[in-house]
């Protein structure tokens, strides 16, 4: 089942369905402009703060009886809509107010356990509200940032082939060659997708729809999802902070580039032309904390069950991961496919 995604301007509240009871979970920085758009609705609201998997639960049973959920905001906000819903069994629509992460299209619930990411849960939004005027507000870099789970499958796709060779999975060449076309499409949208256009803006989500049905057909989230990702959650796992999701995994794409001697010019070319920031220093991280997590993610997978990838299959020591960093952050301009 996939949600409709509807497009346009002022959708909330002109373009949200006739329910009774609106349970709203929003963005903390969104409640009091919510709250004025939904004046005239039966609407409660709710700030979704935290995708603890015990505070999830709470507020679940905590909160009064609802006709509908409505998630507005970024990955949190919808996550924890999405929690609510399964939890309650009620219709669910959503509309992100920045494209960051793919959570509003995929069916499965992201919470945190003991700092950890786990998915749990199966979810689908009757209703995507993809609204310009809405996302356009939301600060440009947190859009960009959404290109980095595009940007994903440059490096998830090596891991799965990797894997497939040795013995850890299967492999789709059909799968894997429709979601490499995603990175070419990415490519040709990147100014539209930097400048936060309504032409980036609907080219980003079809991506996603795109690199969605992908992993469904795939049975699992390899074509989009490997060693970089495995790496951003260890680096969330050893320095929990609210990290920008698509900012930290560009990083780990370039990292991962690197250790796989994947055309790492090429995709820092395309993470620049995107305008997403990448430098540890612009994100947060010390060149300490980058290291260290380098050279923790084998770890770090094998104790998460995580699936088989370049880390398993290269293993960094400080020195290594110390010359990595030197490499990636002193990245220059030009480079070609």
């Amino acid at each position: 089942m996939e949600p409709e995604i509807v497009y346009g301007k002022q959708l909330i509240p002109d373009g949200l369905p006739a329910h009774k009871g609106w349970l709203v979970l929003v963005a903390p920085p969104l409640r009091e402009t919510i709250a004025s758009l939904l004046s005239g609705a039966e609407a409660y609201l709710v700030e979704a703060t935290s995708l603890e998997e015990s505070h999830l639960v709470h507020i679940a049973e905590s909160l009064p009886p609802a006709g509908a959920i409505l998630g507005i905001g970024g990955g949190v906000a919808i996550d924890t809509a999405k929690y609510i819903a399964w939890m309650r069994n009620v219709p669910l629509y959503l509309a992100p107010s920045v494209i960051s992460v793919d959570a509003f299209l995929t069916e499965s619930i992201a919470v945190r356990r003991d700092g950890r990411v786990h998915y749990l849960g199966e979810v689908y939004a009757q209703q995507v509200l993809i609204d310009f005027s809405l996302i356009q507000t939301a600060p440009p870099s947190l859009n960009r940032a959404g290109a980095g789970d595009i940007l994903s499958i440059h490096t998830a796709l090596w891991d799965w082939r990797a894997a497939a060779v040795a013995g850890a999975d299967s492999y789709d060449e059909t799968i894997a060659t429709k979601s490499r076309a995603l990175l070419d499409t990415l490519a040709q949208a990147a100014d539209d997708i930097r400048r936060v256009t309504e032409t980036g803006i609907r080219t980003l989500v079809e991506l996603y729809a795109e690199e969605v049905r992908l992993c469904r057909l795939a049975g699992s989230s390899r074509p989009e999802e490997g060693s970089e990702h495995f790496w951003t959650y260890n680096v969330e796992h050893l320095y929990p902070r609210a990290y920008v999701h698509g900012e930290l995994v560009s990083l780990g794409v370039l990292f991962m580039a690197q250790l796989q001697q994947n055309r790492l010019e090429w995709v820092a070319g395309l993470v620049r032309r995107l305008g997403i920031r990448y430098r540890p220093e612009e994100i947060g991280l010390s060149e300490e904390a980058v290291v260290h997590s380098l050279v923790t993610a084998k770890a770090y997978v094998e104790s998460d069950g995580l699936a088989y990838s370049v880390l398993n299959l290269r293993p960094l020591n400080k020195e290594q991961a110390l010359e990595m960093y030197r490499i990636v952050t002193t990245l220059g301009e030009g480079g070609s496919r």
